[in-house]
C-alpha cells in the first residue's frame, strides 16, 4: 500500500534535491549580496531568505532553466527590499573592521576607496559591478540577473566602470 502525503507535508527526495543543485550557487549569492549591502550580516540575512523564497517559488522556475541566474535574481530583490526597509535607515554603529583597515597599509587605503565609490553608485550600476566582476559571470549570466539583454548588461557594466573611473581618478593615478 503506498503512503499518502498530507498535503504540505515537505517531499524529502525533492527537498534533497532542490538543496544540491542550490548549494553551489550560494557563496555566489553570498557575494553579491555582500557587494550590494556592504555588510556580511544583513547579505548572510539576505542569502538565508532568498533560499527560503527560492523553496517556496520552486515550481515558479521554467523547466530546464539555470537556477543560478534565477537564484541571484531573488538574491539582488531581497537585498533590495532590506535596503527599502525601516530597519536600513536606523543609525548604526561604525564598523569596527573599516576603521582597522584604516590604518594598514597603502594598498587598504585602495580598497577603502574603491568601497566607497562602489557604495556611492547608484544600485543598478552596483550591481552590475558586482554580478561581472566580483562574482566574475559572463555576460549572458548578467543579463540574465539584471532582466536585460546581453547587449543591455554590456552596456551597463561599461557606464558604471567609466562611473568608478571619474570617482577614481585621483586615486588611480597615485597607485603605482
Amino acid at each position: 500500500m503506498a503512503s499518502r502525503r498530507l498535503p504540505g507535508e515537505l517531499d524529502r527526495a525533492e527537498a534533497d534535491a532542490f538543496e544540491a543543485e542550490l548549494s553551489p550557487v550560494l557563496l555566489p549569492a553570498r557575494r553579491l549580496a555582500m557587494g550590494l549591502l556592504l555588510d556580511a550580516t544583513q547579505a548572510e540575512d539576505a542569502v538565508q531568505e532568498a533560499a527560503l523564497r527560492a523553496w517556496d517559488r520552486r515550481r515558479n522556475r521554467r523547466p530546464g532553466s539555470d537556477l543560478a541566474p534565477w537564484f541571484l535574481g531573488i538574491v539582488v530583490n531581497r537585498c533590495r527590499e532590506g535596503r527599502r526597509s525601516r530597519w536600513a535607515r536606523v543609525l548604526r554603529l561604525p564598523d569596527l573592521r573599516v576603521t582597522a583597515i584604516a590604518a594598514a597599509p597603502a594598498d587598504a587605503d585602495w580598497r577603502i576607496d574603491v568601497r566607497r565609490v562602489l557604495r556611492s553608485l547608484p544600485s543598478r550600476a552596483r550591481l552590475a559591478l558586482v554580478l561581472r566582476y566580483y562574482l566574475d559571470l559572463p555576460y549572458p549570466e548578467v543579463a540574465a540577473v539584471l532582466g536585460c539583454s546581453e547587449n543591455a548588461a554590456r552596456v551597463r557594466v561599461s557606464r558604471a566602470t567609466a562611473a568608478m573611473r571619474v570617482a577614481l581618478g585621483d586615486a588611480i593615478e597615485v597607485r603605482p
